[in-house]
């Protein structure tokens, strides 16, 4: 019974062992620790370098992150050393795409996340954390994709992101963008509204909200001229908002904003007769407007 018990502890301990060999670890990335497997030590050893120079040059640089500088070749090279060492080592494909996404290397971090999606699929990795940055990845692979205008790989990218993960902001942001790009109003406006449901303060996600909904109303070319022209009447360049706001009434004639603020610029400029034509063509569209109503008053007693 002894020498049994004494057989089956040396096969535990060897099957501890085995199991022991097998090095794992976590970085902190910013969405969580994750521990992931590599049977390389030396795999491991490198990346840790590369995460540690990404990190250095993160603060280094402030901002000016090409992969020409010192701290960033190095953590390219360590970051290609792990993966070199160990090709299957998901946690390195995540951290080399994330190098090459700090330098702007995009083709490269494209590169990466494919591998990185890869190797979880054929690892078949569940975790909450997994999930996190699966979907980081897709959505790093739609903005790569935008770059290179290949907006229906990119609208593919972001909804395999969206699946993923429904309150990624940043995703719906993109898709609200190119949707807008490539003439999906509707679409557009309802991946707007899924930016401000998850934050209604997301930096612009309400003034491209309020400029798809007005792209719809109007026409998408011709709000975009009637934005450029009062973005000029800001500047005081009236010549140059005149003709945009001309742009805007060719491409909608019933465009009725546009009219008025023709109306306004005529009036400060002191052409009362073109001002009233402007203010008229608004009362025409908007018999109840009250404001050109009031302006087309104020005009006429100048024209006297």
């Amino acid at each position: 019974m002894k020498n049994r018990n004494f057989k089956m502890f040396l096969i535990l301990s060897l099957i501890i062992c085995g199991l022991l060999s097998v090095f794992c670890f976590s970085f902190a990335d910013g969405q969580g620790k994750t521990a992931w497997e590599t049977l390389s030590q030396e795999a491991s050893d490198y990346l840790e370098i590369a995460v540690n120079k990404m990190e250095e040059a993160i603060k280094t640089y402030q901002g000016a992150n090409y992969p020409n500088k010192e701290l960033w070749a190095e953590a390219i090279d360590y970051g290609e050393k792990a993966i070199k060492a160990d090709p299957d080592f998901v946690e390195a494909h995540y951290y080399l795409a994330q190098i090459y996404q700090y330098t702007n290397w995009y083709y490269r971090e494209a590169r990466e996340w494919g591998s990185y999606i890869e190797l979880i699929q054929k690892k078949e990795v569940t975790s909450p954390e997994a999930e996190q940055k699966l979907a980081f990845a897709y959505y790093r692979l739609g903005y790569a994709a935008y770059q290179r205008e290949d907006y229906d790989g990119c609208i593919l990218y972001l909804q395999k992101a969206v699946e993923i993960d429904p309150k990624m902001t940043e995703t719906h942001y993109w898709l609200g963008r190119v949707f807008y790009e490539i003439g999906k109003l509707n679409d557009s406006l309802s991946s707007w509204q899924k930016v401000l449901e998850i934050d209604p303060y997301y930096p612009r996600a309400q003034y491209f909200y309020t400029k798809v909904e007005n792209s719809i109303k109007y026409g998408k070319q011709a709000y975009s001229h009637y934005e450029a022209g009062y973005n000029l009447y800001e500047q005081r360049l009236f010549e140059e908002a005149i003709y945009q706001y001309r742009q805007a009434v060719r491409f909608n004639p019933n465009f009725s904003l546009a009219y008025y603020w023709l109306g306004r610029i005529y009036y400060e400029r002191g052409n009362y007769r073109e001002a009233v034509s402007n203010w008229k063509e608004v009362l025409r569209l908007e018999p109840e407007n009250t404001k050109a109503e009031y302006w087309l008053k104020q005009a006429e007693k100048q024209g006297e």
